[in-house]
């Protein structure tokens, strides 16, 4: 194993301890269930939740509700960016 896997297994270890912490169990199963169907998405959502973790903005474990709300906002914003509009003369 050289020294790049063993950061990466290093990163993945503390984001998933972060997750554990401040994600409760029933959000963690809902992030399970996304991240089979749109892996990108819930990578996304993840980082998120690290990131806010790490420098402090995140208090209490996020509810499912709370994490639906973060779900919609990002899946709204590729949403419209994803919309292809054609006008014909």
């Amino acid at each position: 194993m050289n020294k790049e896997d063993e950061e990466q297994k290093k990163l993945n270890e503390l984001k998933n301890q972060l997750l554990s912490k401040y994600l409760t169990k029933e959000a963690r199963e809902r992030l399970s269930i996304v991240k089979l169907a749109h892996k990108d998405l819930a990578e996304s959502v993840e980082n998120i939740i690290v990131e806010n973790a790490l420098r402090g903005r995140i208090n209490q474990p996020l509810t499912e509700e709370q994490l639906k709300n973060l779900l919609k906002s990002l899946s709204s914003d590729n949403e419209e960016s994803n919309n292809i509009t054609i006008k014909r003369k």
